[in-house]
């Protein structure tokens, strides 16, 4: 311990998943201290904006490595499944440090070009118009699956170059993934979501072989491209977990968004009437539910040695 460290404080009560947090997570969060350890977890929680951008800002101090490991721990049946299905952190982009994590994301940034996404607008707008039409206005709706969640999944496996009759695999599989990653899953979950994250993860190599013979204009097609010019530099298999990210990452914080979004203007009319009005104000209103209602709430990060956040001392 450095001498101008301080003892990092210990919170018992902090529980990410518990219902008070969950009702009101910056009312929870309002008197506890930037930095504390949260033994429900057996994590160090950073809250404060300066020291959660300085953690991601120095890699070659904190890891990504954990950023996709399950919040609890894995019973064998459970970790088997998936050691045989194929399923591991790496070599996902988000799980991944420099340079290794700029080597994958430099032909996904290729692939990903600024025609490819402006022809993605009339069929976006095709789909927000196809979705509302479909609304009852009658009767009461739920909002998320009327049209936040079904608008991005649509148009990221659209883009992605995913079969519509596999979309509803896709969307089951990231619900067991998100459960599997981020909840508390029973025994009976944990082995069930396992059986279903071997099956995605076996789906989208079976999609990149289908695609290597049968390209598109598409995502999946654009990386196989750049496979081609140089297998050993981007393989099948991390093309296939370039999509297995996508495939989740690319329409769950745009549901967030989107749901957060119409919460926080409905809740006070006059907001939704003032974008109504000037749809000018419309992008700096989405700029600051991301900054109100963050898409994704914590993230995890490992530190490779003891080192000082604020002035609380992180162990390695």
């Amino acid at each position: 311990m450095t001498s101008s460290a301080a003892t990092c404080p210990v919170d018992h009560e902090f529980d990410p998943l518990s219902p008070e947090f969950l009702a009101d997570p910056y009312a929870f969060m309002d008197d506890r201290p930037p930095v504390f350890y949260a033994p429900s977890l057996d994590y160090y929680v950073v809250s404060r904006y300066e020291d959660v951008e300085w953690v991601f800002l120095h890699p070659e101090l904190f890891s990504a490595a954990p950023a996709q490991m399950p919040l609890v721990q894995l019973v064998p049946e459970a970790l088997q499944i998936l050691l045989e299905g194929g399923h591991r952190p790496q070599p996902s982009m988000v799980s991944l440090d420099p340079p290794e994590h700029t080597r994958l994301r430099a032909p996904t940034a290729r692939a990903f070009t600024p025609r490819r996404v402006a022809l993605m607008e009339p069929k976006i707008r095709e789909t927000v118009t196809e979705l509302l039409d479909g609304i009852d206005t009658t009767r009461p709706l739920d909002i998320v699956d009327a049209l936040t969640r079904p608008l991005p999944l649509t148009v990221i496996f659209r883009f992605m170059g995913v079969p519509r009759d596999d979309w509803s695999a896709l969307r089951r599989w990231g619900s067991n993934r998100l459960s599997l990653g981020w909840g508390r899953p029973s025994t009976e979950e944990q082995v069930e979501h396992a059986r279903n994250m071997a099956s995605y993860r076996a789906y989208l190599r079976e999609l990149v072989a289908a695609k290597a013979s049968s390209r598109a204009d598409d995502f999946a097609s654009a990386l196989l491209d750049i496979h081609d010019e140089d297998p050993a530099e981007l393989t099948h298999e991390e093309i296939a977990s370039i999509l297995f990210s996508l495939s989740f990452a690319g329409h769950e914080t745009t549901n967030n968004l989107l749901g957060n979004c119409i919460r926080r203007l409905l809740e006070e009319p006059a907001r939704w009437q003032a974008l109504v009005e000037d749809a000018d104000l419309i992008a700096g209103a989405v700029d600051e539910v991301l900054r109100y209602d963050p898409s994704v709430v914590v993230w995890r990060r490992q530190a490779k040695q003891d080192v000082l956040v604020g002035r609380t001392e992180i162990p390695a």
